[in-house]
């Protein structure tokens, strides 16, 4: 099987790692990493101010795999701010574009250990990117409040033109339309972020969505609850 550059890239987004990659396709993990040294030499020969997509493939430096190449180039797009992109694992993302992305947040114990969950789709439907990171001990709605700013500040980061963020938070959807009312002090200041980092899109939809069509970011928030120590 002929592996194409996109193709590894997108399975690396979706968390193969550099050896899976290689099983999958039915070769050496020295060509599949050949290919990944020839897009970030795509990558850094291109021009950066008139780049329009922005890969990242982020290293994980675990014994379980420790393989995983990483490649990071800023694509003309504005730096990120703080850790915007801990536990993420983005692919070739369009800049000035569309995109759709899941979002959940998941404790164990309500309080408890915390995580939260994001799957990223370009305007084809295609999964370019989720992130699966811990917050520490949280509630459920710190936690889904904490997902939802994550992913309004990927879009800003990525400067998306029409944004649309899907969750099962049904209260969550309800406080930013103003139907309900934000009573608990600890989530005043996340739903005030929230709302700031809405009004900066062109725009900007928070739709809800039942359980069972937020799988993906519903397993993304909980196994990084269980990363918390």
């Amino acid at each position: 099987m002929l592996l194409s550059i996109d193709r590894v890239l997108q399975l690396l987004a979706e968390g193969k790692s550099v050896e899976k990659i290689a099983e999958l396709s039915d070769v050496d993990t020295s060509e599949v990493c050949a290919i990944i040294e020839e897009a970030r030499a795509i990558i850094e020969s291109s021009d950066r101010a008139r780049s329009r997509k922005k890969i990242i493939i982020r290293r994980k430096n675990t014994e379980d795999d420790p393989s995983t190449v990483s490649a990071e180039d800023s694509g003309g797009a504005p730096s990120p701010d703080d850790e915007i992109f801990e536990g993420a694992e983005l692919s070739v993302v369009p800049l000035d574009s569309s995109l759709v992305m899941y979002t959940d947040g998941a404790s164990r114990g309500n309080p408890g250990p915390a995580g939260i969950g994001i799957v990223i789709y370009d305007s084809d439907n295609r999964q370019v990117g989720k992130v699966s990171a811990p917050i520490g001990v949280q509630t459920n709605n710190f936690a889904e409040y904490t997902a939802l700013i994550r992913a309004l500040r990927i879009g800003r980061y990525f400067r998306v033109r029409m944004l649309k963020i899907r969750t099962d938070s049904e209260l969550v959807v309800k406080q930013i339309r103003g139907e309900y009312k934000v009573n608990h002090e600890n989530i005043k200041g996340l739903y005030a972020e929230a709302m700031r980092l809405k009004k900066g899109f062109s725009s900007c939809r928070i739709e809800h969505v039942t359980r069972n069509l937020n799988d993906k970011a519903d397993y993304l928030a909980k196994k990084a609850s269980e990363m918390n120590r």
